[in-house]
């Protein structure tokens, strides 16, 4: 049986997609908030992208008396706020920050 050269060919090239084809990989993403909050009190982040929504805040896990941690693998960029208790906004604008990033903040509530 005589197999065509361009047949031959197709199997033995790999497929290979460009970057602009290929889905996003996630990466590890960490948000450090630096804040006292006080005892029995507790952060939490709500915004867009990672599973975060503006109607209700993820917590984040205190990691000492003023540090809170955020941390997850997302594949498109986060856009937050931080708020005490899930009820006092932390001041000024969103903010953003890239997958694979690590950020600190240190926000002012008033």
């Amino acid at each position: 049986m005589k197999i065509k050269k361009s047949a031959a060919k197709a199997v033995l090239t790999p497929n290979v997609t460009t970057s602009a084809e290929s889905p996003a990989k996630a990466a590890i993403t960490v948000i450090d908030v630096k804040h006292d909050v006080g005892f029995g009190n507790a952060l939490f982040l709500r915004g867009t992208g990672g599973g975060l929504t503006w109607d209700h805040g993820v917590p984040l896990v205190c990691v000492d008396g003023k540090t809170w941690r955020w941390s997850g693998k997302v594949k498109d960029p986060l856009t937050f706020k931080l708020l005490i208790n899930d009820k006092i906004w932390s001041a000024g604008s969103d903010l953003t920050i890239k997958p694979g990033q690590k950020l600190e903040v240190k926000p002012i509530f008033v």
